[in-house]
């Protein structure tokens, strides 16, 4: 039979059995005492204390005819296998727990654009498997694609890519993109902003990112429309490009995705009739990829 082994400190291995029924000698202050409780013999019980006196190289126990002592190193192992025991029960706990899905961690992506979706799933979430932990990883769409293929999150929620043959996806409601400007300067502009009245403006543009035509698409819209905007910051990040708005220094189009922010009470949201630019927010994990008990439940409680 094999058993746990746990290390000393001074080159010395124990298993977790010699642990287990050391602290029961010293708590039942008797080894025939012990070896009830243990339901063993008492022989191998005595042999085993020897043994572990001598693989210490020092004495854990003064036996007299009456009375017993621990020695200093005796109280030292015996601390040290209490704790040694209890971790070992609290990990056994947290493993069970694992396997039934009541316990763990869930690591999941979320991009700027879809943290106000995600939000709302782990409010359910939380409210159902109290106990399971969330590690939220914060990130533009392209790099947390990098991580779900790298495996260094479990689940993603993100706007659709062009490419996912890799990846299992649920797809939500589709976003259109708006207009956001400065609330001061929406005095300068029509109830209805074209393209062309608005490309003089200092443009914040959301930087291009592998996978992704968002912003191809604004270009080419300008195009069409026979202008260019007026580029001076590009940016991936949507929340800092709702701030820079906020503070004056250009305009943006951004996906709508029904942000809830401060910043907002400074700046106007326009809906753009000139052109049909949406966004699909998804949340995906790596096919034929085996999840967590704890990342499955996220996964299904997503619709």
């Amino acid at each position: 039979m094999t058993y746990e082994k746990t290390y000393d400190g001074r080159g010395s291995n124990m298993d977790i059995r010699q642990l287990q029924y050391y602290k029961e000698i010293v708590k039942q202050k008797n080894i025939s005492k012990a070896a009830k409780v243990l339901n063993i013999a008492q022989p191998p019980l005595s042999q085993l204390l020897k043994e572990l006196e001598k693989e210490l190289g020092t004495t854990l126990i003064h036996r007299y005819r009456q009375k017993w002592e621990l020695t200093e190193s005796g109280h030292l192992l015996y601390k040290y296998a209490e704790q040694t025991l209890n971790q070992m029960e609290e990990i056994k706990r947290r493993i069970r727990e694992i396997e039934e899905g009541k316990g763990g961690t869930v690591r999941i992506g979320v991009s700027s654009a879809c943290s106000n979706i995600l939000t709302k799933y782990i409010a359910n979430f939380r409210e159902r498997f109290p106990q399971i932990k969330l590690n939220i990883i914060l990130g533009d769409s392209e790099g947390l694609l990098k991580k779900l293929k790298q495996k260094e999150i479990d689940l993603a929620f993100l706007l659709k890519p062009t490419q996912a043959e890799l990846y299992d996806m649920k797809r939500l409601k589709k976003e259109h993109a708006v207009l956001i400007v400065p609330r001061r300067w929406a005095k300068f502009l029509s109830a209805h902003p074209t393209l062309k009245e608005i490309a003089p403006y200092p443009f914040i543009m959301l930087g291009a990112m592998e996978g992704y035509f968002f912003h191809d698409n604004i270009l080419k819209a300008f195009e069409k429309n026979d202008v260019k905007p007026n580029i001076v910051i590009e940016c991936k990040d949507v929340p800092m490009v709702v701030s820079l708005v906020n503070r004056e220094i250009g305009i943006s189009i951004i996906p709508r995705m029904h942000y809830k922010s401060l910043l907002f009470e400074s700046i106007q949201l326009y809906t753009l009739k000139q052109f049909d630019l949406s966004v699909e927010p998804v949340i995906m994990k790596l096919k034929d990829r085996s999840l967590s008990k704890a990342a499955k439940q996220f996964w299904e409680l997503v619709t």
